[in-house]
Order: C-alpha cells, then structure tokens, then sequence
C-alpha cells in the first residue's frame, strides 16, 4: 500500500509543473501570512505607543520597533522588509524587482483599478519574490500626510534628515510588503 508521501513524490515526478505550482501556492500563503502579521503586529504597537505618549512616541514605534517586528518574522529562510519609492528609512529603498512592482500597483490607480487584493510572486535565481500593497490609513496620515503637526515635523526630521515619505493623502500607495524567501536548491 502506497502511503501519502510516496504518492506525493510518485505525483511530483510525473508532473514537476503540478508540484512547482504546489509549492509556489504555498510559498504565496506562507509570504502573505508574514506580511499580516507585521501590519497587524505593528499597527497594535503603533495604537498603544500613539495613545499612551501621541504621535511622536508613535514614530519611535516606527523607527525602533518596526524594524525588530521584520526581524522577528525573518526567520527560516524568509526575509521581511518593507519598501517605498518614497522612504522615510533609506535602509527600505526598493531594489529593481521591488520598484517595478511598485510601478505597476502605481499604474493600476491611476487607470482606476483596485491593489487592494493585489499581490505580485516569482521564483527566480534561488529566491521566491512576494509583494503586497501598502497603502496609507488615516492613522498615517498624522506622519506621512499633507498636513503634518509641527511638534511632529521636528520629531521626524530628528529621526530621518532626508525623509521623503510625506505628503500622502488617504489610500495613496504607501509602499509594499517585500518577502523573500531563500529556496533550497538540490546539488547534482
């Protein structure tokens, strides 16, 4: 009797697009799943740090501890990282991959298409590539908006000198979600 892993392996031998589109379908969850969790984990550290000490402990929350949530999620192969055009931390200046991507969700709003759903993957040179959509909420408006509190204008340019991510206005693109995950390659 055959048991389930062997039919999996008799299943990926026969039909090795079947079981890359296997893997890359679990590979999209598994990015997309990481990619919730950093929103979610920091939008609940980014609440509490606003209204225990206002907005310019919330941009510490964003300095400090957005970086350690990626770094949390980075693990087992993967990496996470958010990315803009328009940076505030130069450290998440897109590479070319990412600025396409990018580019394309740019051009989908302006012909009037919705990104909310949208997600780019690939797997190319050893590495399986996601992107999701960042776009600006009304709590980002308080530091990535038209209109920016003074006392928050000098915090930021404390923080960030050359700071290029203001003047957003409410579901602009904010940036992507960039999971990278290190794929495993077999040796002849």
């Amino acid at each position: 009797m055959l048991s389930l892993r062997n039919i999996m392996l008799c299943t990926a031998l026969l039909s090795p697009s079947l079981y890359a589109e296997t893997n890359s379908a679990t590979l999209e969850t598994q990015a997309a799943e990481r990619a919730t969790e950093f929103a979610t984990t920091l939008k609940s550290a980014l609440a509490a740090a606003i209204k225990q000490g206002g907005l310019v402990e919330g941009i510490n929350v964003c300095k400090m501890q957005a970086p350690a949530i990626s770094d949390s999620l980075s693990t087992d192969g993967w990496t996470v990282a958010r990315k803009s055009t328009k940076n505030r931390n130069p450290n998440n200046k897109p590479d070319d991959w990412e600025a396409e991507k990018i580019a394309q969700l740019l051009d989908m709003i302006r012909n009037t298409e919705s990104i909310d759903n949208v997600t780019f993957s690939t797997s190319k040179d050893g590495q399986f590539r996601f992107a999701k959509a960042i776009k600006v909420a009304p709590v980002c408006l308080n530091c990535h908006g038209q209109t920016i509190a003074p006392e928050v204008k000098q915090a930021l340019s404390e923080h960030y000198p050359n700071d290029l991510a203001t003047g957003y206005r409410l579901g602009d693109l904010r940036g992507i979600f960039s999971i990278t995950k290190e794929l495993e390659t077999s040796e002849p």
